[in-house]
């Protein structure tokens, strides 16, 4: 090979080799430099996972509790035959609930709240409406879940007497007669100067009444239709002679 071409070549190859090095030093320096991935952000990637995983476990071992509960009654369930249900083990129970009574409350105040969120979407969806039209919207939505659901919510609430304590319940109703004070008074209709909170716990407590006994009392479901006319002329009837220019015009007999 010719001198020329061999000198060219070794310079090449020197080139090459310095740019290698080159190129690793500035990937060290780059590495060195990195800012490394935050603990927050790692244990968000891992946690997804779990999350998710924990969601499930929770939900398979409610359902079987519910079913369970429907099935048997409270007194007859216990926690070897929900796990079995729910295809969990009894370690995971446990991991999530200290006992069979702090699961019940659980589901209990799960189903309260789907409640009281639907109560609290229909007030700001409809808080412009005429009083009739809010009422009969609030109505719908505190007693569409249970009346749609009877054998559970016949269980769910006999539960809810057994194992509730009494300031856990007035805090709840509470919640309950304040969702109604507003859907009464966040649109037009309602008279100044008239009691609302005491309205709405007349209101409040026809509903829940009504509701609660007529899932509770009776063997076979009732017609939600049914129950549905009796609480709209219950309500109604009592909130036109507190409010009775907002219902000169409503006809009771109306469908809602």
């Amino acid at each position: 090979m010719p001198d020329g071409t061999q000198a060219a070549l070794r310079a090449a190859g020197t080139g090459f080799t310095q740019k290698c090095r080159e190129e690793r030093l500035r990937g060290c320096s780059d590495l060195k430099n990195a800012t490394p991935p935050s603990p927050g952000a790692l244990a968000t990637k891992r946690r997804r996972p779990a999350q998710s995983r924990a969601l499930a476990t929770t939900g398979a071992i409610q359902q079987a509790f519910i079913q369970l509960l429907v099935e048997r009654g409270y007194r007859a369930v216990s926690i070897r035959q929900i796990v079995a249900l729910a295809g969990v083990g009894t370690g995971s129970f446990y991991e999530y609930y200290s006992s069979k009574d702090e699961l019940a409350a659980v589901c209990i105040r799960l189903g309260i709240r789907r409640i009281a969120a639907a109560m609290r979407e229909c007030i700001d969806a409809r808080q412009n409406e005429p009083l009739p039209q809010r009422v009969d919207a609030l109505i719908h939505a505190q007693s569409a879940e249970p009346l749609a659901n009877p054998e559970q919510w016949a269980a769910l609430f006999v539960l809810e007497r057994r194992i509730s304590e009494v300031d856990t319940y007035r805090e709840l109703y509470r919640e309950f007669v304040r969702m109604w004070s507003k859907a009464l008074t966040c649109g037009p209709g309602w008279p100044d100067g008239a009691p609302a909170q005491e309205a709405a716990f007349a209101a409040h407590s026809m509903v829940y009444g009504l509701v609660t006994q007529a899932l509770i009392t009776r063997t076979v479901a009732p017609d939600a239709g049914t129950v549905g006319r009796v609480l709209r002329t219950a309500v109604h009837g009592y909130l036109s002679v507190a409010a009775p220019l907002a219902y000169r015009l409503y006809r009771f007999d109306a469908p809602s």
